[in-house]
């Protein structure tokens, strides 16, 4: 559509280039430049000789080899350019559309003769010469320099002045061609050097010379042949002296059998043919060596007499050095001609058998080109040049010696083509300028013919000259059609190339249509064609539709080729226009018309997006076009790839002017573009989408510097999917005791894919990254090569190592066995250790197991333990344990509490108060605290209506050790207060009676002597109390479903008393692991690992008695207790349709009753508020006791209702 490239533009008289500057001399004078309608550049803007596939030399109107076409492929309306000689001698090209009836061409050879020809007896001369050219061309032949024989004298001028010979018999031309055959008779007689003419009106062209040289059949001479005889050892050289020939032939060594005579190192063939044994053996006696010639232009092989060689054995062989046999001269000169292969050869003889070796003295052989052959005595160099040229050197050694020979290689060269003189169509008034440059050394001579005949010998012209080994013409007629002959010689050879200047006078055609339509929109530039062509160049003019010249419009301008430019299009330039081309012989018009419409617009165009992936996508573009361009449409493209919907897809959709994309995936990122197109123009729009996400995995994991105990871990970052890493997490498989599970190692920073691991011994690690963005973890990376460490001792030492007994003889022994991450090594066993703990300590008792537990027998009841447990395997031993205090089993307890009494502290509280009956050590185990049972007797104004239950055995199991906790015997009391019983871990304890030893009981026994709780009463477990001495447990009555909870006691010891955060406990889970709300009364135990340690509290002799204040909500349970705590408040709490216990407590006492028991584990609690000293108390004194061996506990009713509501 463009005339130039958008580049490129040619103006007064020169071509602009990409900004380069004029091409100097590419358009002079009338010189026009057409160009395809498609807007196709010219390769390199230049003109073309038919069948050349580059540009002719010399840029646009270099005048070529003839006749002139469009490059091949082009049409006829597209015809490359049209270069019109100018003033310094360019040619132009005839467009095959222009309409030329007959045009006359200069001969042009298009087969010659071979520039030597070696004929023998049996074999015609047949010398080719052949050419085209209109008229048809007459062909004439020279013999040395003069005319061979013709019948007649040829009308055309004779390429050498004189008569042309008579007629040879024997001697012939082809008819209609120009094929010169002697009769093999008369070859010998006719040898010499020929040449070819062919001649027509416009001009004559000539061959190069053929050499012809006749020979007759080879045959070796006859010769005497003696024996070849030397001794072990000695070196040996067979002669072979073929006949000459114009063609050397090739040399085969074989025996009589016709068997190829083995080469090697040490015996091989040279250059001369000759056969070179560097050191003769006994084995080499033969008497049949034979040499062979090949020559390949008769097709004949002769060959020379057999030579006998006989090797003498010695008892002498003496090694020695080498010593060159070829060369023979010692610094030969070897002259090489450019382009062809260079041989240079070095045999030696010695003993041992030498080795040649090659050399370039002051350089490098050239790679590629530098060849040994026939075991490294021959070097061989390809396609010389004048880099060639210098110094070689051989060497010869065998470890005698080594000798040396230097050859100096000149480079020369045939005459060789620089610049060859190219034909050319000039029109009249031209110039024409045939340029030959030669290079050759020595350097060649250069000469001129003009139809065969020496310039020398023409008529001296104004018109033609010689400058720079170019042949110029000036002013051109048309008679002056020729062809010119440019030789050039020298020592090694000659060039000939033949060039015909054709001047022509041709009417003016425009090959461009009429009436053509350009379309354009408005906006664009509009290039209007016409092509016109003529003899000498026409000149073209444009005009309007005014019929005004168009350059008068500052927008418009004209090419020398004919096109106008028009530019920036408006709608109103649409009209027709005419172009006018005349020359000095004819003229011609066309007319063109423009046609100017509305450009495409682009009014909402895409938006860019960034979307996560496997969401949905849509891109918009509203188009405006002219309505009048049809076809029309929308082009969606994906980084310049056309968008398409497919039907095996629904991953594009499009819908008018709508692209969506589904599921946006990360290869859908890049740049859509919308192309709103027509037949004349487009808009284009573009956004682009970024698919952000998870990061992809990383690649190339590889395990770096191995430690034996560290290893360094590097990868390359995989995909970041538009979002920074901001971490890498590195898992890690332990291949031997947890193989296929990863769990993570360790975090890095995103900016660092590297990563220094620890390694534990005895392990196969293996190793995976994560990477992590913001939008989470990527995808792992395939798992790394695995890394395996050796086994090493353990580095821990079992935690949570516990003694405790089981039986009341036994020590249990536990621990936390380590994980086989920490083992270090296949198998892993442990070394406990115990003493008792005692003065003096004694020595260690120690066991090796496979794990937990471990049980000591025979022990003492409840006795301390030095306990440690040591990690060994069989790599060593692990780091020293620390000990750890345990204790043996424990049995039932001696004592029992007793001296229990009860204080009224208001009408809804008593106090209970109690101590122990014997020393600590008679526990027998760690004091887990007291239970206290209670229940109602009846109520105030029923006194006189209860009835006593029937007496019942004092051993026997007390109802309120059923499993709701709640006693079902009648109505009754009991005398006194009721005897308490401690609780160890082994057990409740009993009552020491009438001298009775103590024995193991039921879980919930009762005091001997105690009443019971009659049928229909209720008992009570509060939980929540700490150990020691005080801790009580209540039940509410049966029927009244009350879960009692005792209030929160605030107790201030008199008389001593314990600190008051001795008095909240909490449960202990692991020594009282009965679930709350479990039936009958509940347990609870103290925390605290080591026995109870006697310590004075209230109760006994001459202390004060504690102050207890109001009760408050707190922890379910009785609270109070622990280490000399003497009382604990309870609270019965009211039952449905019965009245509330405030203030009638103290009937209540005379017809209740209490039992207190043996208590369990208590854990400690928070401080209870204090509260106002007790005032009363009831009967039964309290002994002067140790303070853990005397409690009181305070009965109430507030937190039972607590509990209840």
């Amino acid at each position: 559509m463009f005339p130039f490239p958008p580049t490129q533009g040619v103006a007064g008289g020169r071509v602009q280039a990409d900004g380069r500057g004029p091409l100097e001399g590419v358009v002079r004078g009338r010189v026009r430049w057409a160009w395809p309608a498609e807007g196709a550049w010219p390769a390199g803007g230049l003109c073309q000789p038919r069948g050349s596939r580059s540009p002719a030399p010399g840029a646009a109107g270099a005048a070529g080899a003839g006749p002139w076409r469009c490059p091949a492929g082009s049409a006829s309306s597209r015809c490359c350019c049209c270069c019109w000689g100018g003033g310094r001698g360019r040619a132009i090209v005839i467009p095959p559309e222009y309409s030329l009836h007959e045009l006359q061409q200069p001969p042009e050879l298009t087969e010659q003769p071979p520039e030597q020809l070696v004929v023998f007896p049996s074999d015609d001369v047949v010398l080719k010469c052949a050419a085209s050219g209109n008229p048809p061309p007459e062909y004439r032949w020279t013999r040395e320099g003069l005319p061979f024989p013709f019948p007649s004298p040829s009308p055309f001028p004779s390429p050498s002045p004189g008569p042309a010979p008579p007629e040879l018999a024997g001697v012939s031309v082809s008819p209609g061609g120009g094929t010169l055959v002697i009769n093999a008779t008369l070859a010998g007689r006719l040898q010499g050097r020929f040449r070819c003419a062919a001649s027509n009106a416009l001009g004559t062209a000539l061959s190069w010379e053929s050499r012809v040289i006749a020979e007759n059949t080879p045959q070796w001479p006859k010769e005497k042949v003696t024996p070849v005889q030397v001794e072990e050892g000695d070196p040996v050289v067979l002669p072979c002296d073929p006949p000459k020939s114009a063609v050397p032939p090739k040399i085969y060594w074989l025996n009589s059998r016709i068997v190829h005579i083995a080469q090697d190192a040490r015996v091989s063939m040279g250059q001369d043919g000759f056969l070179y044994f560097a050191n003769a053996q006994v084995g080499d006696s033969h008497p049949d060596y034979i040499c062979h010639a090949h020559y390949l232009g008769p097709r004949t092989i002769i060959q020379k007499e057999p030579l006998d060689l006989r090797v003498t054995p010695s008892n002498s062989v003496q090694s020695r050095r080498p010593r060159l046999v070829v060369p023979r001269d010692p610094q030969p000169t070897v002259v090489a001609l450019r382009g062809e292969t260079l041989v240079l050869e070095c045999i030696a003889e010695g003993l041992p058998t030498p080795w040649v070796s090659w050399r370039r003295l002051n350089a490098p052989l050239p790679p590629g080109r530098a060849v040994l052959d026939n075991f490294n005595k021959t070097l061989r160099l390809r396609e010389v040049s004048e880099a060639d040229d210098g110094d070689y050197e051989c060497a010869a050694s065998n470890g005698h010696g080594t000798a040396r020979r230097g050859h100096r290689v000149t480079v020369q060269a045939a005459p060789y083509w620089l610049r060859r003189p190219q034909s050319g169509v000039f029109g009249p008034g031209e110039t024409a300028r045939l340029d030959c440059q030669v290079g050759g050394k020595p350097r060649p001579h250069l000469s001129w013919s003009i139809n065969g005949v020496p310039i020398e010998e023409l008529p001296p012209s104004g018109r033609r000259a010689l400058r720079d080994g170019a042949l110029i013409l000036s002013r051109l007629e048309p008679n002056d059609s020729m062809v010119a002959q440019c030789e050039a010689s020298n020592s090694h050879g000659r060039l000939l190339a033949n060039a015909f200047v054709y001047v022509v006078e041709l009417p003016v055609q425009i090959l461009t249509p009429d009436s053509a339509l350009y379309a354009v929109v408005e906006n664009q530039t509009a290039f209007l064609h016409c092509r016109a062509f003529g003899a000498p160049a026409p000149t073209v003019e444009w005009l309007s539709p005014a019929l005004e010249p168009a350059l008068q419009d500052d927008r418009a301008f004209a090419f020398t080729n004919g096109s106008l430019r028009l530019g920036p299009a408006a709608r109103g330039d649409s009209g027709v226009f005419t172009c006018r081309a005349h020359n000095a012989h004819s003229n011609a018009s066309v007319s063109a018309r423009l046609d100017v419409r509305a450009a495409t617009r682009i009014e909402v165009p895409p938006q860019s997006v960034t979307a996560k992936k496997g969401e949905t996508v849509t891109f918009t573009c509203r188009a405006t076009f002219d309505p009048g361009l049809e076809p029309r449409g929308v082009l969606w493209l994906r980084d310049g790839t056309p968008v398409l919907e497919s039907p095996d897809s629904d991953k594009f959709s499009l819908a008018g002017d709508a692209l969506t994309v589904a599921g946006v995936d990360y290869g859908d990122q890049g740049r859509f573009r919308c192309r709103a197109w027509t037949r004349l123009d487009s808009a284009e729009a573009e956004a682009e989408l970024r698919v952000v996400g998870r990061p992809g995995p990383v690649r190339d994991l590889q395990v770096l510097e191995v430690g034996e105990r560290q290893v360094r871990l590097s990868w390359t970052p995989g995909e970041e999917h538009n979002s920074p890493v901001e971490k890498f997490v590195v898992e890690q498989e332990e291949g031997i005791f947890s193989p296929g599970r990863f769990v993570e190692l360790l975090t890095v920073p995103g900016a660092r894919p590297w990563a220094l691991l620890a390694l534990s011994p005895y392990g196969r690690y293996r190793f995976r990254v994560l990477a992590v963005n913001g939008f989470g973890r990527g995808e792992p990376s395939a798992p790394s090569a695995a890394v395996s460490t050796a086994p090493a001792a353990p580095e821990r030492y079992p935690m949570g190592v516990k003694g405790e007994g089981n039986e009341t003889n036994n020590l249990v022994i536990t621990w936390q066995p380590l994980p086989p991450g920490d083992w270090n090594a296949p198998q892993l066993r442990y070394r406990v250790q115990w003493r008792p703990l005692e003065p003096g300590r004694g020595r260690w008792a120690e066991a090796t197991v496979g794990g937990p537990p471990l049980v000591v027998r025979d022990t003492p009841t409840f006795s301390p333990f030095e306990i440690r447990v040591q990690a060994l395997n069989e790599a060593g031993k692990g780091p020293e344990p620390p000990v750890v205090i345990g204790y043996s089993g424990e049995d039932l307890p001696l004592v029992y509490p007793e001296n229990v009494g009860v204080e009224i502290l208001n009408s809804s509280s008593v106090r209970v108060s109690w101590s122990l009956s014997g020393a600590e050590r008679d526990l027998r185990g760690r004091l887990r605290g007291y239970r206290i049972l209670y229940w109602r007797e009846g109520w105030v104004g029923e006194r006189s209506r209860r009835q006593s239950p029937p007496p019942r055995d004092p051993r026997a199991p007390s109802p309120a050790g059923g499993a709701d906790g709640a006693g079902r015997g009648q109505r009754g009391g009991f005398g006194g207060a009721a005897p308490l019983e401690p609780l160890p871990a082994a057990g409740f304890g009993v009552q020491r009676a009438g001298g009775r030893t103590p024995q193991r009981r039921d879980p919930l026994p009762h005091p001997r002597g105690s009443a019971r709780p009659p049928r229909g009463a209720a008992s009570g477990a509060f939980r929540g109390l700490r150990a020691g001495p005080g801790v009580a447990a209540a039940a509410a009555p049966q029927r009244r479903h009350h879960r009692l909870r005792a209030p929160v006691p605030a107790a201030e010891p008199e008389r001593g008393g314990v600190p008051a955060g001795d008095l909240l406990p909490r449960r202990d889970p692991e020594h009282d692991p009965d679930p709350a709300g479990a039936a009958g009364p509940v347990p609870v135990g103290a925390p605290r690992p080591h026995p109870a340690r006697p310590r004075r509290g209230p109760g006994a002799p001459g202390q004060p008695r504690p102050r207890a204040r109001a009760a408050g909500a707190g922890h379910g349970g009785l609270r109070g207790g622990g280490r000399g705590f003497h009382g604990a408040a309870l609270d019965p709490g009211p039952a449905p349709g019965q009245h509330r216990v405030r203030g009638g407590v103290h009937e209540q006492n005379h017809g209740g009753a209490l039992a207190l028991l043996g208590p369990r584990q208590l854990l400690p609690g928070p401080v209870p508020p204090r509260g106002p000293p007790a005032r009363h108390l009831l009967p039964g004194p309290v002994r002067g006791a140790e303070p853990q061996r005397g409690a009181r506990g305070v009965l109430g009713e507030r937190g039972a209702h607590q509990r209840h509501q």
